[in-house]
C-alpha cells in the first residue's frame, strides 16, 4: 500500500472522499492478484472480515492483536460510487476473412455506505496498511458484458452487486460478535472471535491514528504481545457458544488486566526513577542522552578530564544503567502496551 499513500498528494489528503476514491481506482488494478494471493497463503492468522462501516476503528483496534494480515470489508451495502471505466478490446473475423476490432468498455465503481468514513479510516490506519498489518477490500461492481464496434462504443451500466463473502471473508462481524464463514481456519477462529469480546482498557479511548502510529513504531514489541494474546486466547475451550463461555472470557479478560496493570506500574516506577536520577545527575541530561545514544563517547568524555572523572566516579555507572535498562525495556512485550496507555494519558 506504500505506493497508494505515497501517490496521495496534500489537497488529496484534505478530502476523506477523494482518498477512498483513489484507493478503489488503485486497488482494482491489482485485487485479483491480491486475492489470489490471500487464497493460496498458508498463514493461519491472515484472514478476511467483513464489519460494518461505523464499527471499523473498534473492529481494527482489536483484530490487529492476534492476526498477522487482516483483509477488512464492508457488507457492500449503499451507494455505488463510480470509479472510472476500462475497455477490453478483441478481434472477430467474418466469413470474407475480414477482420473488425471489437471493444467492450465497463463502469465500475465500489460500493460503500459511507465514502468519507471510509476515506478518514484509510487516513487514520495509514501506518498498518503501510505494514501489511491491514488492507481493505472494496466490494466492487461494474456494468455487465457486452461489445461494441469501432464506430460506437457502448458503456454498459453497473450489474447485479456481487456476494460481498466470496473469496474473501472469513468472518463477519454483527453486534460485536465474529460469526466464522469459512471453517478453515480453526486457529484464526480461536483467537478472532473472542478477541472482540474482551474488555481491553489499553486500547479503549485510544484513536486509531495513534494506535497505528504506536503499533508501527513499537513492531517488535507489538509482535511479542500478539503472541502472547494468542497463546492466551487460544486456551479457551472449543465450545465458544456454550453457556459458561463468557464465564472463560473474562476469567481470560481478568488475567491480561492484571498482567497489564502489574507490568505498567513496574514500567511507570522504572520511569521515575530514571527520572530522578537523570534530575539529579551532575553532567545533566545531556549526559544521559548521549549515555543512551552513545555511551562509549560519553565514557571517553569522562576520561578526559581528571577533574571530572574524580567527581563523577559514582555517576557513570548510574548513566550506564539507565542505557542499558532502557533497550531492554522496548523489547518487552509490554512497553507496546505501556506506551498505548501513556497515549491515552497524553
Amino acid at each position: 500500500m506504500n505506493k497508494f499513500y505515497d501517490s496521495l498528494t496534500e489537497p488529496e489528503r484534505k478530502s476523506a472522499q477523494e482518498v477512498a476514491l483513489k484507493y478503489g481506482r488503485t486497488l482494482h488494478l491489482d485485487y485479483e492478484r491480491l486475492l489470489s494471493a490471500k487464497a493460496v497463503s498458508t498463514c493461519p492468522y491472515y484472514v478476511g472480515l467483513s464489519s460494518e462501516m461505523g464499527g471499523f476503528t473498534h473492529v481494527t483496534k482489536r483484530i490487529v492483536l492476534v492476526t498477522d494480515t487482516v483483509l477488512l470489508s464492508d457488507h457492500g451495502i449503499g451507494t455505488v460510487h463510480e470509479l472510472g471505466e476500462r475497455s477490453e478490446s478483441h478481434v472477430t473475423a467474418d466469413t470474407s476473412s475480414t477482420r473488425e476490432a471489437l471493444f467492450t468498455r465497463y463502469r465500475y465503481g465500489m460500493v460503500t455506505k459511507d465514502l468519507a468514513e471510509l476515506g478518514q479510516w484509510l487516513l487514520d490506519a495509514e501506518p498498518l496498511l503501510r505494514s501489511g498489518l491491514v488492507w481493505y477490500g472494496p466490494v466492487f461492481t461494474e456494468g455487465s458484458r457486452g461489445t461494441s464496434s469501432t464506430v460506437s462504443l457502448e458503456v454498459t451500466e453497473p450489474g447485479p452487486l456481487p456476494s460481498f463473502s466470496d473469496r474473501s471473508i472469513d468472518f463477519v462481524v454483527e453486534h460485536g460478535r465474529a460469526v466464522d464463514l469459512s471453517r478453515d481456519k480453526p486457529l484464526a477462529s480461536r483467537v478472532v472471535r473472542p478477541i472482540l469480546e474482551i474488555d481491553l482498557p489499553f486500547i479503549d479511548g485510544l484513536s486509531l491514528s495513534d494506535f497505528a502510529q504506536v503499533t508501527r513504531e513499537e513492531f517488535g514489541s507489538y509482535t511479542q504481545y500478539r503472541d502472547f494474546m494468542r497463546s492466551r486466547l487460544l486456551e479457551l475451550d472449543d465450545a465458544l457458544e456454550a453457556v459458561d463461555s463468557q464465564v472463560s472470557l473474562e476469567r481470560v479478560a481478568l488475567s491480561i488486566r492484571d498482567e497489564v496493570n502489574a507490568a505498567t506500574s513496574q514500567m511507570n516506577s522504572a520511569a521515575r526513577t530514571r527520572a530522578l536520577i537523570r534530575s539529579g545527575a551532575v553532567l545533566g541530561t545531556t549526559s544521559a542522552v548521549l549515555a543512551a545514544v552513545r555511551p562509549d563517547a560519553l565514557q571517553g568524555a569522562l576520561a578526559t578530564s581528571a577533574t571530572l572523572a574524580a567527581g563523577a566516579t559514582g555517576l557513570w555507572p548510574t548513566i550506564q544503567a539507565f542505557a542499558d535498562v532502557k533497550p531492554k525495556r522496548a523489547r518487552g512485550k509490554w512497553h507496546y502496551v505501556w506506551v498505548l496507555q501513556k497515549k491515552i494519558a497524553s
